[in-house]
């Protein structure tokens, strides 16, 4: 993550070198020349470039994370508009400065004697003693140059807000996705284990009686267990190995189970081209497998998942029994599964959990495609 940061600030530090490098060499295209009049007013070009890349820098590296966004707005603007004014006066000197040099350099005497009453002196520079009074748009520069200084500094403070917010967008999702890995983390750790020592006693118990399905069984385990501790740890897995997870699951369960629990599993469609992140359904069979079965009562468990056209319909249903229905319906698995679809599938599956005082029913649809 390091690494990819370093690399996002070198690419924009590139962009900004870029930019700033076609603003300044521009004008040369533009504007260049061999007389006099045209170096001056690059130079004036140049020197008025100078300052909006110091308004822009100084406010988007210094000011606005400083003020701005610590909550010191007012002394943002003040600070900033002071710096726009000492650049503005600055940058008018320096510019006046130049056009006097140009106005007593030798650039008129080059011309013949009869062209000098033709040659019009150029808008830019100061006009000599005794010329008629200055037009009252001889400051226009000077407000030209403060208005798009103050656009400058709002462009820099939008940049910033706009960086921040996906800087913190980024975050957010960072840390939700950091929280998701933990919780699933805490979900195998907490869960598997109670499976696997209850599984493990049924298979010890068909053992005692020396069934045929204990090598069975314990192949199945093997399987899952496998699946658990190698392939979760991918963002998506074949949905052939998570089902196969899952059936592996259903036939565990029914062996430690008594015979009064009926368990319906239905699979239809094929799995093989379709991708899907690990364990993202069993939470739900195994929310059912808790809260649905009962050691002197019958039950139901009703498993279904179509695949279609890039559809996947999951659809599982379990009894509540009475006492049941105040506990904690939804567990961390189900919570959890609710995040990450949000995250990973976002507009693209709809999750219905609906119960009454008989059934809780989850109805799940991915668009896997």
């Amino acid at each position: 993550m390091t690494g990819k940061r370093v690399s996002e600030t070198k690419l924009k530090i590139l962009l900004h070198i870029v930019v700033w490098s076609v603003l300044f060499i521009l004008p040369t295209y533009l504007l260049y020349g061999d007389s006099d009049r045209d170096r001056a007013f690059m130079f004036e070009v140049w020197v008025q470039l100078t300052c909006y890349a110091g308004i822009f820098y100084v406010s988007y590296s210094l000011l606005a994370p400083r003020f701005f966004f610590t909550g010191k707005k007012l002394l943002y603007f003040i600070t900033t508009s002071l710096l726009i004014i000492v650049l503005t006066i600055s940058t008018g000197l320096i510019n006046n400065h130049f056009r006097t040099e140009i106005r007593d350099g030798e650039w008129e005497k080059r011309l013949p004697q009869e062209m000098k009453s033709e040659v019009k002196r150029p808008d830019f520079m100061p006009a000599p003693p005794g010329d008629k009074p200055p037009s009252p748009m001889k400051n226009w520069p000077l407000f030209n140059f403060l208005f798009t200084s103050c656009l400058v500094t709002g462009l820099s403070l939008g940049l910033r807000f706009s960086e921040k917010l996906l800087l913190n967008e980024k975050m957010r999702k960072e840390a939700e996705k950091d929280k998701l890995n933990t919780e699933l983390a805490f979900l195998k750790h907490q869960i598997n284990p109670h499976f696997l020592f209850n599984t493990l006693n049924s298979i010890y118990s068909l053992a005692l009686i020396k069934s045929d399905m204990t090598a069975e069984a314990v192949m199945k385990l093997s399987d899952m267990m496998r699946y658990v501790i190698q392939d979760v740890s991918h963002d998506k897995v074949s949905l052939e190995l998570e089902l196969e997870y899952m059936v592996h699951y259903v036939e565990l369960q029914k062996i430690r189970l008594s015979k009064n629990v009926d368990v319906q599993l239905h699979l239809e469609g094929d799995a093989k081209p379709y991708q899907i992140p690990p364990l993202i359904l069993v939470p739900f069979i195994e929310n059912a497998f808790k809260y649905g079965t009962s050691s002197h009562e019958n039950a139901m468990i009703r498993i279904d998942l179509k695949l279609h056209a890039g559809l996947l319909n999951f659809k599982v249903a379990n009894q509540i029994f009475a006492g049941r229905e105040k506990q904690e319906t939804f567990g961390i698995g189900i919570k959890n599964t609710q995040q990450r679809l949000n995250l990973i599938y976002p507009g693209r599956h709809h999750l219905e959990l609906t119960s009454n005082e008989q059934v809780f029913i989850v109805n799940l649809e991915i668009s896997l495609v």
